[in-house]
């Protein structure tokens, strides 16, 4: 497995998409620094700049730029008529689909390190003193891993619409935004840890678990309110990721499944 994923990791030389798509990253905390930048302190603007990153980067770029990869990735011998040639080897076509899946776990992890990195070149160039930067940029790594996880439903909705790139691409659409949606809607914020919506799915789970690294000493009085009715249901990192794993194992031994049965 690990030569498989050393391949596949040597053949993004050839996919430009792979760096454009990670260099997308920047796009909202720099728009964030140039017009919505509004901080008293370094811990504000800290905390401003990695929630952009956390809140619209991970929901809004990150999980459908995973998913289009993924159609990329899973398809392209396919696509160029090469897979015959890789089953002689002999590599099985599950053992292809695991390799490339931990491939989009790395992409989404480095997705989140850029911007943070970049987060923190802002902050520098901008006058800011780095208070409180490293733990959070640990904490946008694991959310890398969440939206790898969370995009994992669609995409096995990929694998079995065999590669009907514009109905996956319009299906990661609503499913991005329904996460996003719920990840401010204070019912699925607030609901116990278990088996329901608050949990399962990406978007309130991991801001469950995300909202209580920040620094909320001298909260104002919106955020004071706003912790009193969800710091009840905040989830540990053993929670969170003990979730995120279960989740990524069932949905990835589907895909492989899915895939390994795929006729050409």
């Amino acid at each position: 497995m690990l030569r498989l994923i050393t391949c596949e990791f040597m053949k993004l030389k050839r996919k430009p998409l792979f760096f454009a798509s990670s260099a997308v990253s920047v796009l909202i905390p720099l728009a964030y620094a140039l017009f919505l930048s509004q901080a008293d302190n370094s811990v504000d603007a800290v905390q401003g700049m990695m929630s952009s990153l956390f809140q619209l980067s991970a929901y809004m770029l990150l999980m459908p730029v995973t998913v289009v990869l993924a159609a990329n990735l899973l398809f392209e011998e396919q696509d160029n008529d090469t897979l015959k040639n890789l089953l002689c080897v002999p590599v099985s076509r599950a053992s292809l689909a695991v390799a490339k899946l931990l491939i989009l776990l790395i992409f989404s992890v480095l997705f989140m390190a850029v911007g943070g990195l970049l987060s923190l070149v802002i902050l520098l160039l901008q006058g800011w003193e780095p208070v409180g930067f490293l733990p959070l940029f640990f904490v946008g790594l694991g959310e890398g891993v969440m939206m790898w996880a969370g995009a994992l439903p669609c995409v096995l909705l990929v694998v079995f619409l065999n590669r009907s790139y514009i109905i996956s691409v319009i299906i990661t659409f609503f499913y991005t935004v329904i996460n996003y949606t719920l990840s401010t809607n204070d019912l699925f914020l607030t609901q116990l840890f278990g088996l329901n919506p608050g949990t399962l799915l990406p978007g309130p789970l991991s801001f469950r678990w995300i909202f209580q690294f920040y620094d909320n000493s001298s909260p104002s009085r919106e955020m004071a309110a706003l912790l009193e009715r969800i710091s009840p249901y905040f989830v540990s990192g053993v929670q969170a990721f003990g979730v995120v794993l279960t989740e990524a194992v069932i949905f990835t031994t589907l895909i492989a499944w899915a895939y390994g049965r795929k006729r050409d």
